[in-house]
């Protein structure tokens, strides 16, 4: 019988062997829409032998099976909350993140960026916060005739182009990243892990949705204004739905490359938003946010769908286990061909 398997480094010391008899609970979350991620562990504080550690010591934690794949994270001590009760006693969680919040990374900066690339804008604007950054190739030569950096911090900045351009943004450590969502890759262009979800995997399903008409349009717009020509123009993007319906964006873009970038953002933020769901399986350390899980449970809900979020969790009562929340439909999703 497979064994769930843990090492905790808190400020350079293993501190595994104390955490054992006290460990609660200890998970590790990957978002592909936020730009950190995140470690906690619930300890048992009840004799209050746990050193309280600091908000910027440093983390690192294996999670996964004994003499199998881990998931690893490196990070920070971000917050340490404390609480009792009658029930369950003295409790100590300790959160950690992937990016230092004592950085430039959420400092306002102002700059602008004329006749460039979508590349140079963001390893400028990086570089300002103390960090590099790794962009897709398929978004890093994007031509942008203009991009303005607006009071904006680092974390503001690149989370605002990630969903202006259709992107994933993510800082681990002074490392950070930039890929296309829905792609199933990463910022290098090797393909993430692909894994195949069975019924016997399964220990909870909840709101598998594989199919919805609402985010469905025949069409996304995306409106500039031509002033050689005194008139707003409207640039096109077919999304393959087969519905009448044709969204027409809210907000003016400055050209009509920015608008023809925002309305394919909104085209893949739309796939995206066809089926969701969420399923927790026993513990999986390969599977990554965009990565691809192609679900094999009964027909209708059967097909691909790509990874949005993921949450590595080993606790006393549940073992390692894997919640994974799912979106952008592929395949036989949504049909039952009996």
């Amino acid at each position: 019988m497979r064994k769930g398997h843990f090492r905790v480094v808190v400020g350079g010391q293993d501190v595994t062997s104390r955490f054992v008899p006290l460990l609660i609970s200890l998970s590790i979350t990957k978002s592909g829409t936020e730009a950190t991620h995140s470690a906690t562990f619930t300890l048992d504080d009840k004799d209050a032998t746990v050193r309280f550690p600091k908000t910027g010591t440093p983390v690192s934690i294996e999670l996964g099976w004994e003499g199998g794949a881990m998931r690893r994270f490196e990070g920070e001590v971000d917050t340490c909350d404390w609480s009792l009760d009658r029930g369950s006693g003295s409790v100590l969680t300790v959160t950690a993140r992937s990016a230092s919040l004592k950085g430039k990374v959420k400092q306002p900066t102002d700059r602008h960026w004329e006749r460039t690339t979508l590349g140079r804008v963001l390893e400028d604007a990086a570089g300002d916060a103390g960090l590099s950054i790794k962009v897709h190739s398929s978004l890093a030569g994007r031509q942008l005739e203009y991009e303005a950096q607006d009071n904006e911090s680092f974390f503001a900045f690149a989370d605002r182009l990630a969903r202006e351009h259709g992107a994933t943004f993510a800082i681990k450590g002074s490392q950070a990243g930039f890929v296309p969502r829905n792609q199933g890759v990463s910022a290098t262009g090797q393909p993430l892990p692909t894994i195949v979800i069975t019924r016997g995997m399964v220990i909870s399903a909840s709101g598998l949705t594989p199919a919805t008409d609402r985010p469905r349009f025949k069409k996304k717009k995306g409106r500039w204004y031509d002033l050689h020509r005194a008139r707003q123009v409207i640039e096109e993007v077919e999304t393959g739905d087969d519905v009448e319906p044709e969204d027409v964006l809210r907000f003016m873009q400055p050209d009509a490359t920015a608008a023809q970038t925002r309305a394919d953002s909104d085209r893949i933020d739309g796939a995206r938003q066809k089926g969701a769901g969420s399923i927790t399986i026993e513990g999986e350390p390969t599977a990554e946010p965009e990565g691809t899980a192609i679900i094999q449970l009964r027909a209708g809900v059967d097909g691909s769908y790509t990874i949005a979020s993921i949450t590595d969790t080993l606790d006393r009562g549940s073992g390692y286990t894997t919640q994974i929340s799912l979106g952008n439909p592929q395949g036989s999703a949504g049909t039952d061909s009996r």
